[in-house]
């Protein structure tokens, strides 16, 4: 597997975040990356050409989905171009010697929500804050006495700090599923394994239209691998979906079942269909 290697890259910063993981992973660790202060910034530099390239977090398979992620895919004119799925180790990173004289802990929500149980045994008195990323909570637990963050244990080398505990998320196998956009489709691999194809609908609130958007699916032989549903933000109670199939849009059944779905809906997009990296 080989994948594109020209082009900048944008990702949540500061570095050492797992989303500059996920750029290394699927761009290699001489790829030309840029550090944002949030995913909207993230994808400000794609749409503006700053950035070939941006990586977002999308999914964790402990936590659940990055909603705002999830709504920028709706609000923002760009194409999915590539999905890894990076492990997430979190660790406790301090200047203190001593859990006990840590008061506030830092970190990205989804860390905070994903290491509550590990942060209720260790330091279950210690106020927790949220920032835009790991890193960033690394970055100030180095400028602040009695402060920790959690984050990857490359945090640690780059900002001179301790891992006072390690690996404290709740449950095994942890990870983070992230996105490459770009502003066109085209291919990052050349050669690809697998592939996914991404949409987001909206159906008339009616009994049983959801349900008739699954049919051409099931009847093709297509497997769905995620649904989610996101408020449409009208007025009204109405919703807008999101749906990952296995398969590209060439894919014989996908294409046939995609078409009889978008014949169905108030509103179809494709978001992109695109190779899954290793």
């Amino acid at each position: 597997m080989s994948s594109v290697t020209d082009g900048v890259v944008a990702f949540l910063g500061p570095a050492g975040t797992f989303s500059e993981q996920a750029v290394r992973a699927v761009f290699g660790r001489e790829a030309k990356a840029i550090a944002e202060p949030d995913f909207d910034a993230v994808l400000d530099a794609v749409e503006s050409g700053e950035a070939r390239f941006g990586v977002i977090a999308i999914e964790n398979n402990t936590n659940g989905t990055v909603t705002h992620a999830l709504d920028l895919l709706l609000e923002r004119r760009l194409c999915i171009v590539g999905e890894v799925s990076v492990p997430v180790v979190h660790n406790l990173l301090t200047l203190e010697k001593r859990l006990e004289d840590v008061r506030r802990v830092y970190a990205h929500a989804q860390a905070l929500a994903q290491c509550r149980g590990g942060l209720s045994r260790h330091m279950p008195d210690a106020e927790r804050i949220a920032v835009s990323s790991n890193a960033e909570g690394a970055r100030r637990a180095s400028i602040e006495r009695g402060a920790a963050g959690i984050a990857a244990i490359v945090a640690a080398d780059i900002y001179g700090l301790r891992a006072a505990a390690k690996s404290i998320q709740d449950g095994e196998g942890n990870r983070t599923r992230f996105l490459v956009m770009a502003r066109e489709p085209e291919m990052i691999l050349e050669t690809p394994k697998a592939f996914k194809t991404s949409i987001v609908f909206s159906v008339p609130n009616v009994p049983g239209s959801l349900y008739d958007m699954m049919t051409p699916m099931a009847e093709n032989g297509v497997q769905m691998v995620r649904i989610e549903s996101r408020p449409a933000r009208n007025g009204f109670w109405d919703y807008n979906f999101f749906i990952d199939v296995e398969g590209s849009v060439e894919t014989p059944g996908v294409r046939e079942a995609l078409a009889a779905m978008e014949a169905r809906t108030e509103h179809w997009r494709l978001l992109g269909s695109y190779p899954v990296v290793d």
